[in-house]
């Protein structure tokens, strides 16, 4: 085989595509993730445009494309046992937070450009564009760095002595920053535990608004247009106005929003272990549905909806009422990324290996998010004769599938 698996996978099935099609659905690739297979495991999973990476529990980092499975490098980061936040990427590298460690991996090569001691812990993962990174600490602190001025201090070797001049500016909060920030053209939106969401001018970190709350915002933040989704532990689902923080909708719920939130297609999904999964318009906040079984939104396709149950199976539901379509048996793959950018469905088992699924009608990545920075595809040719089709197939890596 093209992969070998590690010793701690043994005993997990990869799925075939016969027993996926009695689900409809279709086995993109398989991989199998760098691991320490004595004492290490998979925790997050995360996507970009391109490529697909997977942070273990010892600091390992493992690059995937994320169509074609082709594994692109690993990369150790820091002495291990430091669980990390999930890695994030603009267009040259992968930043990641490692105990008090930033991290800065060429995105082609998995190289480590430069590491910066941070002033204090991170407390999630940082927000990145093509100027700056944003990190929230648990001291509540936000701090926007220039990343060209740490390039030039990384080239001339004045890291970490002279990191103070690559700040821009901070941010002091009532408590620990507890959601990734979201940068607009004009604003850095953030949540600290203190209830309150803050959104800051880039430039010079001037206070355009301030929401408050009656408890710690603890998921993760969402936007769609000129829309600001927060979810609060005192069972609020508010959108607000991105640009003045007026309140557009609330609704309340029965429980603690802990999940992140995602909105696609006009469609908000909020997720609740114990309360199920509902789909609401972001326009208004209008339940339209509510699946009771379902437990965390994974993904999304023109006609379906795939979540997990309470225990970990794949749900296939159906967008247009929530029924359930099918339940796929993946406990054992118990990393499963919520995919915000394309219909792929993503999941991991903790000994690393890596699974894309999709729908078998759908031949090509459906993109939700961030069009304008995928590759331009070439034009596709006519298609070719069966048997060129299976002739290209067999040329293609063993851990391949379409």
């Amino acid at each position: 085989m093209a992969q070998r698996l590690n010793e701690s996978s043994v005993g997990i099935t990869i799925p075939t595509q016969q027993q996926l099609g009695l689900y409809d659905l279709e086995r993109v690739w398989w991989g199998q993730a760098t691991v320490d297979p004595h004492r290490d495991k998979i925790v997050h999973l995360s996507i970009d445009e391109i490529n697909l990476y997977a942070l273990s529990t010892a600091g390992i980092i493992t690059a995937f494309n994320n169509e074609t499975g082709k594994k692109l490098w690993a990369t150790q980061l820091g002495r291990g046992n430091n669980i990390g936040y999930a890695p994030v990427s603009n267009s040259k590298y992968v930043y990641i937070t490692v105990g008090t460690k930033l991290y800065a991996i060429d995105r082609l090569n998995g190289e480590i450009d430069w590491e910066l001691q941070l002033p204090g812990s991170a407390s999630t993962s940082p927000t990145v564009d093509e100027d700056a990174i944003y990190v929230g600490t648990l001291n509540g602190r936000m701090y926007a760095w220039d990343l060209k001025k740490l390039n030039e201090l990384s080239n001339e070797g004045k890291l970490p002595a002279w990191r103070e001049s690559a700040i821009r500016w901070t941010y002091q909060t009532g408590d620990t920053i507890n959601t990734p920030a979201i940068v607009t053209n004009r604003t850095l939106l953030f949540a600290s535990q203190d209830g309150s969401l803050y959104s800051v001018t880039l430039q010079d970190r001037q206070l355009a608004f301030q929401f408050e709350t009656d408890a710690p915002i603890s998921a993760s933040l969402a936007e769609e247009g000129k829309s600001l989704f927060l979810a609060s532990e005192d069972q609020n689902l508010y959108c607000l106005n991105l640009l003045n923080g007026i309140v557009r909708w609330r609704i309340r719920s029965s429980f603690p929003l802990v999940y992140p939130v995602s909105v696609l297609d006009k469609d908000v999904y909020l997720s609740s272990k114990k309360n199920g999964l509902f789909q609401l318009s972001a326009q208004t906040g209008q339940e339209h549905w509510w699946q009771p079984l379902g437990s965390r939104f994974i993904s999304l396709s023109p006609t379906r909806v795939y979540a997990t149950d309470e225990i970990g199976n794949l749900l296939v539901l159906s967008r247009t009422d929530g029924a359930v379509l099918s339940a796929v048996p993946l406990r054992k793959y118990q990393v499963k990324l919520m995919n915000e950018q394309t219909d792929r469905i993503f999941c991991s088992s903790e000994s690393g290996i890596i699974l894309c699924l999709k729908q078998k009608d759908l031949p090509f990545p459906i993109r939700f998010k961030n069009q304008d920075k995928y590759p331009i595809l070439p034009d596709i040719a006519p298609e070719p004769a069966a048997k060129d089709v299976q002739s290209d197939a067999a040329a293609n890596g063993d851990n391949t599938d379409n």
